[in-house]
């Protein structure tokens, strides 16, 4: 691996360049790679084929040598030979990533898989977004009291704590945090789960408020991970550096995110494939951690549409093959009345699981909801590239048969849940069964 400390070298001599003039060669090369190397969006293969996902990732670590990553702060391009990234993704390969966390009975190991391993995808599930501070414990709570969620991969986070409102850099970030993990601490103790680990520091992102959320009784090693995200589309600050750097004397498993947006710097599916995995490939670079989550939406926010599940499904096969880090991505579709918000989260679980992703970090809005996203991943692991793709399609199908049912019919955890009890309401469960039916109906083989 490179040495960490070689990052900021290289972020004060490389070559100066203004952010939109390193977009535009970004944009341009993603353009030339994509017909070069012949990657082609086939809506009909949501589940690529091998040589597909060895074209997109060679055409990423092409981008990566041919573009960089851009340094915000600097305004200077950190440079890589491709014989640098060849190598990064060849010592993956050879220790493929795998990592424990939690204490005791709550211990879960993160670990790489393929797309047709019988292990299922670890629901690794959490509450994530916003919360308000009278039902925050009781979302988290949701999450923990379910045996099947192995550990949460994150926890929510506050868009104010009475009035004060966490701004990055600030005291109030580090108050709003405090505030966090105090009520994360009782949710857990209260599901009988104290050493689960707790996932990402959502509120909080700034070093020295990162720093303030370390410690005894607070989060530590086990328990923890810090956001290191490169910047969609291969940007970083001296924020994330020193982050990583951090993580590494710590022995704190780094966050890393790799994502690219569809309708973007990346016009289609295809370019964004290339871009998650240059992306990856940067990250991993600096940061070194076992585990990265793959994601992409487009313009209007979408990550369950077609086109963004075939960018996160091919860039995870490109990885699987080629890399062999443990990769992970968001299910989450849109807490509604219907059977949509169910349908919607186990069509991304079902692509995750036979494109060879290691874990799950949202699977819902709920903890039920991940409980019966668990379920599907149990029933559909080991299931053979062909069929898993033709049922994708098929659930997708059924999900667009409820679209019509989302406008003017979402909800909130309190909707869904009594946040007194933290039990969630039958005529939510009884849609949670209906939705369970359809995906019987579309093929899902429940053991």
């Amino acid at each position: 691996m490179i040495p960490i400390i070689e990052f900021q070298q290289r972020s004060l001599t490389g070559p100066v360049m203004k952010s939109d003039e390193f977009d535009l060669a970004f944009s341009m090369k993603i353009r030339e790679l994509v017909t070069k190397y012949d990657i082609r969006y086939n809506p009909e293969e949501i589940i690529i084929d091998d040589a597909t996902a060895d074209r997109i990732f060679q055409a990423g670590v092409e981008l990566l040598a041919e573009i960089g990553i851009y340094h915000v702060d600097t305004e200077r391009i950190i440079e890589f030979t491709k014989e640098e990234i060849e190598l990064v993704a060849k010592e993956y390969r050879e220790s493929p990533g795998k990592h424990t966390f939690g204490k005791g009975k709550d211990q879960c190991t993160i670990e790489y898989r393929t797309s047709t391993d019988v292990r299922p995808t670890t629901l690794y599930a959490g509450g994530h977004g916003v919360a308000a501070e009278e039902w925050f414990s009781a979302l988290v709570q949701s999450f923990a009291q379910e045996e099947t969620i192995e550990a949460m991969g994150i926890c929510p986070g506050l868009a104010k704590l009475g009035d004060i409102k966490p701004k990055a850099g600030t005291l109030s970030e580090i108050h709003v945090g405090l505030w966090e993990q105090a009520r994360i601490k009782e949710a857990i103790n209260q599901a009988g789960r104290p050493g689960i680990h707790c996932g990402l520091l959502a509120t909080v992102s700034t070093a020295a408020a990162t720093f303030a959320m370390i410690g005894p009784e607070l989060r530590e090693a086990h328990n923890t991970q810090i956001g290191v995200h490169i910047i969609p589309e291969q940007k970083i600050s001296w924020n994330q550096l020193i982050l990583a750097q951090f993580c590494r004397e710590r022995g704190i498993v780094p966050w890393q995110s790799a994502m690219s947006m569809i309708g973007g710097l990346c016009r289609d599916a295809a370019e964004a494939s290339v871009g998650i995995i240059a992306n990856l490939l940067g990250q991993l670079s600096y940061a070194n951690g076992p585990m990265s989550s793959i994601f992409s939406n487009d313009m209007k926010g979408r990550s369950a549409n077609l086109p963004s599940q075939w960018a996160m499904g091919a860039a995870a096969r490109a990885s699987e093959r080629n890399i062999k880090v443990a990769t992970g991505s968001s299910s989450a579709g849109v807490l509604c009345w219907s059977p949509f918000t169910l349908l919607q989260a186990v069509s991304m679980a079902t692509l995750f699981s036979a494109s060879g992703m290691a874990y799950c970090w949202t699977a819902g809005w709920t903890g039920i909801e991940a409980r019966y996203v668990g379920e599907v991943l149990q029933a559909v692991a080991g299931m053979p590239r062909e069929k898993a793709n033709e049922l994708v399609l098929a659930i997708m199908r059924k999900t667009d048969e409820h679209s019509g049912e989302v406008k003017g019919n979402t909800a909130k955890f309190p909707d869904v849940y009594d946040i007194d009890t933290v039990q969630p309401k039958q005529s939510f469960i009884d849609i949670m069964e209906r939705a369970k039916e359809e995906l019987a109906l579309a093929g899902v083989p429940y053991k």
